[in-house]
């Protein structure tokens, strides 16, 4: 038997590692906008649903078979392609996006307003959010057992609150979905998918369980790429039955809680199932989901800049400020970090998505295309930005608008394909010459 056969884990090793993944994509985002889709769309839930898992459960997807080739984090990812400098100052943005400085705040607060004030309204925002990431250092400081806490403990948890829910509201639906649905639900399932930032999670959370399957013992690559062959899939999967499962639930209820807002709508949505009791599990199901994305992604960020930093910044030194920024920034509230996150995030998810899927290729053939389909990305990126910081109407959205696929938020992807064809071809001809 050859010694990648011999590190492939076990069942049990790799539904502990794949239900911790799952548990660290499954935050308050996936909780609060494919509810909130599916009320919008109506009819048309399952092609938004669609949508939502392009951006969503597809990049996932992509991301985790992206560093089961390359054997590469996402700084070696990004160094290589535009550079040492851009691999570091695109990665660090990325993280900050996707930790310390939008989700662990996003995650803290909702746990708060969501969960905690449904029973106890008077408690203070700064007590839980006190709790919240004391919690969260006490989990992620150790980072041996970080995944087997998540994996065994937390996520079992949270996966049976869910199907609780969704299998509820599949048997016995709040009431009929309307017949009539959304202009544009494939958009809209796009632009929802963007906000949970989980293609950007995964591209992190990927060299995270690099390292956790070094510690297990499997450090030979090609049983590394074996492994997260199969983790990277289950946990797409998942992500995409209950993402679908949860629009549904929106669509059905959206005739009975038609002026309901973003996240109360869900908790509406859980009581209208279940009575005083769905209310008390959906506060569980809130407090799980936005526990266990900042126990992986704290982990995570720990990982990325001990990495960045040549082992000069600490794993546990990097995890308690984490927590301290998160604790800070939380005191904003749910609504405010919400808002200012969204621009950001359609600036760097175009280019993580040309990487990832330009990473899925021989990397010494496709490295022109993919830098060509990258700084095309960021380009055309920029003006989504800006109107997502309240430029509206400014002169890139205006130019991104009138490109293919411009309506639905894919205005980058034509141009980003054509430039990396022609890159492609024209490195071919000048090799040849």
């Amino acid at each position: 038997m050859s010694k990648g056969k011999q590190n492939l884990l076990s069942f049990g090793a790799i539904a502990v590692i794949s239900a911790a993944l799952f548990s660290g994509h499954f935050g308050v985002g996936d909780v609060i906008f494919p509810p909130i889709l599916g009320k919008g769309a109506g009819s048309s839930w399952f092609m938004a649903a669609m949508g939502y898992g392009i951006i969503n459960s597809l990049g996932v997807l992509v991301a985790y078979l992206a560093v089961s080739r390359q054997q590469k984090t996402l700084l070696e990812m990004s160094s290589r392609t535009l550079g040492r400098a851009f691999g570091v100052v695109f990665t660090t943005i990325c993280m900050l996006i996707i930790g310390p400085v939008f989700i662990l705040p996003r995650v803290s607060s909702a746990t708060h307003e969501m969960a905690v004030a449904l029973f106890f309204p008077n408690f203070p925002l700064f007590a839980t959010l006190a709790i919240f990431f004391a919690l969260n250092y006490w989990v992620a400081y150790n980072r041996d057992q970080v995944i087997d806490r998540l994996g065994k403990v937390l996520s079992p948890a949270l996966i049976i609150f869910m199907a609780v829910l969704i299998i509820k509201g599949v048997v016995a639906p709040i009431a009929a979905v309307p017949a009539t649905g959304s202009e544009n639900p494939l958009a809209d399932g796009v632009l929802n998918g963007y906000n949970t930032m989980n293609a950007l999670g995964a591209a992190l959370f990927g060299g995270w369980i690099l390292k956790e399957l070094a510690l297990r013992g499997v450090d030979d690559k090609d049983a590394q790429s074996k492994n997260l062959a199969y983790i990277g899939p289950i946990v797409a999967l998942g992500l995409l039955v209950t993402s679908t499962g949860i629009t549904y639930l929106g669509a059905t209820a959206s005739t009975v809680f038609p002026d309901a807002g973003i996240g109360v709508y869900t908790v509406m949505i859980a009581e209208g199932l279940l009575g005083t009791v769905g209310k008390a599990i959906f506060a569980l199901l809130l407090a799980f989901a936005c526990f266990t994305t900042s126990v992986g992604l704290t982990s995570t960020a720990g990982d990325v800049f001990q990495e960045m930093s040549g082992g000069k910044l600490q794993y546990k030194a990097i995890v308690a400020a984490s927590s301290l920024v998160g604790f800070g920034i939380g005191m904003v509230g749910l609504g405010k970090i919400v808002g200012y996150t969204v621009p950001w995030l359609m600036l760097v998810y175009p280019a993580i998505i040309v990487l990832l899927v330009g990473n899925l290729f021989d990397f010494g053939k496709f490295k022109p295309a993919l830098q060509a389909g990258m700084v095309t990305a960021i380009v055309l990126s920029i003006g989504d930005f800006l109107s997502g910081m309240g430029m509206e109407g400014n002169p890139f959205s205006t130019m991104t608008a009138k490109l293919p696929l411009g309506g639905q938020g894919l205005g980058w992807l034509v141009p980003a394909v054509v430039a990396a064809a022609v890159a492609l071809v024209l490195s071919g001809m000048s090799k040849k010459k």
